[in-house]
């Protein structure tokens, strides 16, 4: 596993979304859908780390949290991104009944929050981790994993 770990200001995410810029494009160039996995506590920015990465791709959707919708799908001119949020998710059987499984890894990017709760039923390949912890009001940490031999 291959992991990049940066401590920023949210105003100084350029670099971590270089990093995730390159190697989203590596799977998907070779014909890979990639799962983002966030990790973070509750307020730690998962969904506004989504927002500013992906609206920088041109979507004309406004980027919100999908926790009551479960999904949100945002196009751009490079790729759609299907982002969940599984916060509400009570338990396996419900998340099995909404059919995920069917977009997980099969459908572009798929940028999921709370994936914990689905772990058993995603895909194992093409994951990529990217976990964000406060250090203080103004600085979270970021961290990028992959697996090394996944991304030509």
């Amino acid at each position: 596993m291959k992991a990049n770990f940066l401590s920023l200001r949210e105003t100084e995410l350029q670099p971590v979304f270089s990093s995730l810029d390159s190697i989203v494009s590596s799977y998907l160039f070779s014909n890979k859908k990639p799962i983002l996995l966030f990790t973070g506590e509750m307020g730690a920015g998962k969904t506004t780390f989504i927002r500013e990465w992906f609206s920088r791709f041109g979507t004309k959707s406004s980027i919100n949290s999908p926790t009551f919708s479960l999904y949100n799908i945002y196009d751009s001119h490079k790729f759609r991104l299907v982002h969940f949020d599984l916060y509400r998710i009570q338990s396996l059987g419900e998340l099995e009944n909404l059919g995920f499984e069917e977009i997980w890894g099969k459908e572009d990017v798929s940028a999921i929050e709370w994936w914990q709760k689905a772990d058993s039923i995603l895909p194992k390949e093409n994951r990529i981790y990217i976990t964000i912890t406060s250090e203080d009001i103004e600085n979270r940490s970021y961290t990028i994993e992959w697996l090394e031999g996944e991304v030509i």
